[in-house]
């Protein structure tokens, strides 16, 4: 009895899925792929010239450079009006704005979103800590990978912690 090649390819595809799928080598791959993410998305702790280097256009607050913060704390929040968890942790960002706005400098930069719906938002919640849309190219280890993403930056542009997610802001120190 002769074996079909077709089936022999078979074989060799399901064994191959198996493997794949079933085996350290599936491990392996992981580890490949998010070691080549995470060289993407390196993490810092520092920042550079370039990572400062971000002209803002104010939605309710004037049109800044980034860069004009540094030196200062900073309170960096990336977020998005279309992000529920964002969303729930606005009126504590804005307790501590109104409690801190002398300590830190607050720049909340909205991401992939429709400027009058964050206009709409801000309104509508009388939020007024100070929201921007960033019009330059933000380097890339700066951008977040998911929303919320805060940075909380000393003077020295240590970055002292980066929180990837809800937060009770209200009584923040650093």
């Amino acid at each position: 009895m002769k074996i079909k090649p077709i089936y022999v390819v078979n074989i060799v595809f399901i064994a191959l899925i198996i493997a794949l799928l079933f085996t350290p080598l599936r491990g392996y791959l992981q580890k490949i792929q998010s070691s080549t993410a995470e060289s993407k998305y390196a993490k810092i702790s520092q920042l550079t010239p370039e990572q400062y280097n971000i002209e803002l256009k104010g939605v309710n607050t004037p049109d800044v450079n980034f860069k004009d913060f540094k030196g200062k704390k900073i309170f960096l929040n990336f977020w998005a009006t279309w992000c529920p968890i964002c969303k729930s942790e606005m009126p504590d960002i804005q307790t501590l704005y109104n409690s801190s706005k002398q300590d830190y400098q607050f720049v909340l930069i909205y991401m992939k979103d429709d400027r009058k719906k964050v206009e709409e938002y801000l309104k509508e919640n009388s939020y007024t800590f100070p929201v921007y849309e960033a019009v330059s190219p933000i380097e890339t280890s700066l951008l977040p990978t998911e929303y919320p993403t805060t940075f909380l930056i000393k003077e020295n542009g240590e970055i002292q912690e980066k929180v990837i997610g809800a937060r009770d802001w209200k009584n923040l120190k650093f």
